[in-house]
């Protein structure tokens, strides 16, 4: 099946979906995928657990643009992801999450993003959380809805501090711009894909669309997902943000930058395996002496927290 691909004219956007048993998920993505008004791309399904479910349902389809392909060995949740990312033939690519949705015009947006803007390493929705997806697409209010601009890793990160929340599962990438890049998985695990994103922004700039887009499906405690995560990739990524910003931090910087990492330092922490942390108040102290914490700043009353550790909420760094 897939010594046809050089036969087949280059799609100008390649749609990779990493897989993995949850097929019921698929059918509904992929019609929000099918009802594109932008038409051409080309989809392949990334089978990681090489399921003659997904063969069989890809071959009833009946659609040329659709291609299965199984991983030889199995990669596991994060790495089938940043496979898809660099996975196809088309200028453009998106590693989209099997169990999400899309609005019909989030590609012919994320396009004319791309081919207005020659110097946009990637597009990405905002996170929208669904529990039961709607029962059809749902359209933005405009064919091609406001976006905000981000020139370098320093304004992405201080974007995110503000509450723009890029979702992973639906960044459309410039191939050119990740040309050459690797995920540092060992240096950050499950948390690896922002700092993904700032490698990009080291050479190129950005854009989030702010209306809502495309829909996130949360995940049920325990999470699997996040059985690589340790505290040591908590720090990291914090340490990661707060080297983009100047050495000395201005009052709004600060501001900013305590005020989430006291939020996300908690709710990371308490996303963790057991056995890849240490007790919370620990933790803190830790994340203190790294310079990405200090509880003057928290809006949770700062060190109470280590008394009464926070409740996991809300959508985190990994989709």
């Amino acid at each position: 099946m897939r010594n046809e691909v050089t036969q087949r004219p280059r799609p100008l956007v390649s749609i990779n979906i990493p897989c993995y048993r949850q097929l019921p998920h698929l059918r509904s993505s992929l019609a929000t995928i099918l009802a594109q008004t932008f038409p051409d791309f080309e989809v392949n399904l990334l089978d990681d657990a090489q399921s003659e479910d997904y063969r069989d349902y890809a071959m009833t389809l009946g659609d040329s643009r659709i291609h299965y392909s199984p991983n030889p060995e199995r990669l596991g949740a994060m790495h089938n992801i940043f496979h898809a990312i660099f996975s196809g033939e088309g200028k453009y690519s998106l590693a989209f999450h099997e169990d999400d949705l899309l609005e019909p015009n989030y590609l012919a947006a994320a396009v004319k993003i791309l081919e207005t803007h020659p110097d946009c390493g990637f597009v990405a929705a905002e996170v929208r959380a669904f529990s039961e997806g709607p029962a059809s697409p749902v359209r933005s209010t405009s064919d091609y809805p406001a976006y905000e601009m981000f020139r370098s890793g320093a304004d992405f990160v201080r974007g995110i501090f503000r509450g723009v929340e890029p979702m992973f599962g639906s960044v459309v990438y410039r191939r050119e711009a990740i040309a050459g890049l690797e995920p540092d998985h060992a240096r950050f695990g499950t948390v690896v894909d922002r700092p993904f994103l700032l490698l990009i922004l080291e050479k190129w700039s950005a854009a989030v669309i702010r209306e809502p887009v495309a829909w996130y499906r949360p995940h049920p405690e325990p999470d699997d997902r996040h059985r690589g995560m340790s505290a040591d990739h908590i720090l990291e990524l914090m340490k990661t943000y707060r080297a983009l910003l100047p050495k000395k931090l201005s009052m709004r910087d600060k501001a900013l930058f305590f005020s989430y990492a006291g939020d996300w330092l908690g709710i990371l922490y308490h996303l963790t395996p057991a056995d890849q942390k240490p007790s919370f108040g620990r933790f803190l102290f830790q994340a203190w002496r790294e310079g990405v914490y200090d509880p003057r700043w928290e809006r949770h009353f700062g060190l109470g927290k280590i008394r009464r550790p926070p409740i996991a909420g809300g959508a985190g760094a990994v989709e």
